[in-house]
């Protein structure tokens, strides 16, 4: 049996630390990803999946991502229940074993910045191009 998750997406939030009562460190985070069809009315959905990572895996993403970050990830898909007030709820989430970033510190620093309206400038006008 085999039990993959390739994702790619951009983060919701900033990535928390918090540490277990064994001091072990988890964050939990949310990752849009679009759906390869759009919907009837012309507009691309998203699915926003949970994802956790544990350890050193955890803080690295903690330290360099940031809300709206594009990363990859691989994972294993999981679902477990618990019980909280007399109701059972049910989680299903990704347990990340790896992650890449997919912008470089330029792209993430303008788009921050909203860069965005800059890089109107550069598209070009049908009768503006070469060829």
């Amino acid at each position: 049996m085999y039990n993959k998750v390739i994702a790619i997406g951009r983060l919701t939030a900033a990535p928390e630390v918090t540490q277990t009562p064994n001091q072990k460190s988890v964050c939990r985070v949310t990752l849009a990803v679009n759906r390869r069809f759009k919907a009837e009315n012309g507009e691309r959905e998203a699915d926003f999946l949970q994802v956790v990572f544990w350890g050193k895996l955890a803080e690295t993403l903690a330290s360099y991502a940031s809300k709206g970050s594009l990363i990859s990830l691989d994972g294993e898909l999981r679902a477990r229940r618990y019980e909280k007030d007399g109701q059972t709820h049910f989680v299903t989430e990704i347990m990340g074993q790896s992650f890449q970033f997919l912008e470089s510190r330029a792209q993430r620093a303008m788009r921050e910045n909203n860069g965005a309206e800059y890089l109107a400038d550069l598209v070009l006008d049908e009768e503006e191009l070469p060829f």
